[in-house]
């Protein structure tokens, strides 16, 4: 049984007493078929445009997406998207329909094409409940009958190609479903994905970054990476060169797809983050050579997936900063990460705390992704490393010079310090003594500390000003003797 929120009753109530008809359709039923409580519910009728805004004239309207056949309404602080029956939406175009089954037929997928409403109850003219409620949850494409005329016979065939080249993004809103939860692609329609892969050269790059965005940030990405590859390459050329390439490595437990896909699930859930992880490794093949003993290496792979990952981008117009940090990201992901503090602090210094907490993050992905182990020692260290990080963080410990407690313009007004130069000296000593024991970074036991280290170099500059003294002293000594010579020549008489 299918219990319906108060608000969404009200809208249909609303759309049935004023004459017209009223349905909630697409992944709101879907959702609720399978117990779930949807997020977004979509309502279609036949009544136009006009005749929606004056039924919910008394509620608040919004209608910037009156150009694609939806009108946003707010009640009881639910926002319901209710559109007249189409047939076709196309960017800001569409074309309507004058009837229920056409606006079904054009969702794609038969879990898709569901409507419901508590006076007629579930609507399923492509049989969606059962993919959905199997032992496993499929994803089918909408098709129709066909009859396909030879010189011997005539046949008829079910054809889904209309599902994807009416709309070729489809072709990855199959995996993304598969990426999102867990669904299997029905047998015959991943044949017929596969029979119109050339309609991704019709595909708007927006609509394919969107897409495959989805896909990466899906709770399942590492399956639906790896099972669905035979597609994606179609759409990311870059990869093939990667599926079934054996590493030849102790350290590679998997072929260079999988551990990209599974580096991808194992990911911070973070586009650029997951991005760079599906990118991070696409230049092994172009950088693989084997040594003696047959063991593979991978020198300047970063450099090539960086470019190979900007090709990617510019061809898929991601937006400009988002592009620049997964390129980034992608380059340094094998920078070596210390595992002391105080090296730490030093790449937090010379990388900033925002880009060195991603870079963490990408790399201990990529750690797990190389074996079969749950936490693999170099994981745990990264780990170790993420922590300390943190730590530093939230703490406010001292990493970087102007954290100290005490300023240099402090040093020169409590003459402890006599010129600039002298106070950028004790900065840095100060700033050394407080790297390896941060509890020193205290504003009074810093002045304490240069007090002492001012009574200390003048002493040691008191010593080096007695033992001048005394050299030159003994060379003002040297220099009043009377030479004479060792050896006299005698005259001969």
């Amino acid at each position: 049984m299918i219990i319906l929120p108060q608000q969404i009753t009200e809208v249909l109530e609303k759309l049935e007493n004023a004459g017209f008809e009223a349905y909630i359709v697409g992944a709101c039923v879907r959702e609720l078929i399978l117990k779930r409580n949807p997020q977004d519910f979509d309502v279609v009728t036949n009544a136009e445009i006009n005749d929606i805004m004056f039924a919910f004239r008394d509620y608040r309207i919004s209608d910037e997406g009156r150009e694609r056949g939806e009108i946003l309404v707010t009640i009881l602080g639910m926002v319901v998207q209710i559109s007249p029956y189409r047939r076709e939406v196309v960017g800001n175009r569409v074309m309507y329909a004058d009837s229920l089954d056409v606006d079904l037929k054009r969702r794609g997928f038969t879990m898709n094409a569901m409507a419901y409403s508590p006076k007629e109850g579930l609507i399923d003219p492509y049989d969606g409940k059962s993919a959905l409620t199997g032992e496993i949850k499929q994803i089918v494409a909408i098709g129709e009958n066909v009859t396909i005329n030879t010189k011997s016979e005539v046949t008829a065939v079910y054809d889904m190609s209309g599902s994807f080249t009416t709309q070729p993004s489809r072709l990855l809103e199959a995996i993304r479903y598969c990426s999102e939860d867990e669904y299997e692609i029905e047998e015959k329609t991943r044949d017929c994905m596969r029979a119109n892969i050339s309609c991704f050269e019709y595909a708007d790059a927006e609509s394919i970054r969107t897409e495959l965005e989805r896909i990466i940030m899906g709770k399942f990405a590492a399956r639906a990476l790896e099972q669905n590859a035979d597609i994606l390459k179609y759409v990311l050329p870059e990869i093939a060169s990667c599926i079934g390439l054996d590493q030849r490595s102790v350290h590679h437990a998997f072929d260079v797809w999988t551990h990209i896909a599974k580096s991808v699930g194992f990911a911070l859930p973070v586009p650029e983050i997951r991005f760079a992880m599906l990118f991070h490794d696409l230049g092994k093949p172009d950088c693989m050579y084997l040594d003696s003993t047959g063991h593979g290496h991978f020198k300047g792979h970063g450099e090539r997936s960086r470019l190979l990952a900007e090709g990617i981008m510019r061809r898929l117009e991601f937006p400009r900063n988002m592009s620049e940090e997964i390129s980034w990201l992608v380059y340094h992901h094998d920078v070596p990460i210390p595992e002391g503090r105080r090296e730490l602090k030093a790449l937090i210094r010379e990388l900033g705390p925002t880009d060195l907490k991603n870079l963490l993050q990408c790399e201990i992905a990529d750690s797990r992704a190389k074996t079969e182990e749950s936490e693999p020692p170099q994981t745990v260290k990264l780990r170790a490393s993420l922590a300390a990080l943190n730590e530093i963080l939230e703490t406010g410990e001292c990493y970087k010079i102007d954290q100290l407690a005490v300023t240099k313009r402090e040093l020169l007004e409590r003459h402890l310090v006599e010129t600039d130069l002298e106070a950028e000296q004790l900065m840095d000593a100060l700033f050394e003594i407080v790297l390896d024991k941060p509890s020193f970074n205290n504003r009074l036991m810093l002045l304490d500390l240069a007090e002492k280290s001012k009574s200390k170099l003048e002493q040691i500059e008191a010593d080096r000003r007695a033992v001048e003294a005394e050299r030159l002293e003994r060379s003002k000594k040297n220099t009043d003797r009377r030479s004479e010579p060792i050896f006299t020549k005698r005259k001969k008489p």
